[in-house]
């Protein structure tokens, strides 16, 4: 009778341990599918490759600039450029002539935007890009490019992210690599060939 009784006490005890652990290990997939799906909504809310022709990637929840990132698009040399047909239009029509992203340009913790031009902002072959930064009530550019597509890469330099834009004409395409110098992104590497 106490073997009998022992037995069942340690069968009790075994099925509470197993369900214990079981109900331990359902909760722990629950909590890293939990993580998984916020990282990769996360994710989607930071994007990286920008390329409009490809149904407007990454500036799916793009947004017209605030004030001082439109100052600073504006002062650029592309609008000093076309000045002549940029100052008949007001302040929300020239505001209305950029897209812009934020995006993680690296470790510096400040603010950081992909614009995209609209025309007159833009090429016939390619767009136009800027990398804008923002701080303390202040934006500068730190890089304009024109091209098909924009990426930021994981590799960095200067804490900054490497930057790619793929471009291409006619007669040519061609990729070019640009690294932060410690002020502005510089062109680094660009890679053409012919277009078959």
């Amino acid at each position: 009778m106490w073997m009998r009784s022992s037995n069942e006490c340690w069968g009790s005890e075994m099925k509470r341990a197993v369900t214990g652990s079981l109900a331990m290990f359902f909760g722990l997939c629950v909590i890293v599918c939990n993580i998984a799906e916020a990282q990769a909504n996360t994710a989607k809310s930071v994007p990286s490759v920008f390329e409009p022709d490809d149904q407007n990637r990454g500036f799916e929840e793009a947004k017209h600039p605030s004030d001082v990132v439109l100052d600073a698009l504006l002062k650029t040399p592309e609008a000093v450029k076309i000045h002549d047909e940029l100052s008949h239009r007001d302040r929300e029509s020239l505001r209305s002539l950029f897209e812009v992203v934020r995006v993680d340009l690296g470790e510096s913790g400040e603010k950081g935007f992909v614009a995209l031009g609209q025309g007159p902002m833009t090429g016939a072959d390619c767009f136009w890009f800027w990398i804008v930064r923002a701080s303390k009530g202040k934006a500068e550019v730190l890089l304009f490019s024109n091209g098909l597509s924009l990426s930021l890469r994981k590799q960095m330099t200067n804490h900054y992210r490497n930057i790619e834009v793929d471009w291409a004409t006619a007669a040519f395409i061609g990729s070019r690599l640009y690294r932060y110098n410690g002020s502005v992104y510089q062109l680094d590497k660009e890679l053409t060939k012919e277009n078959k």
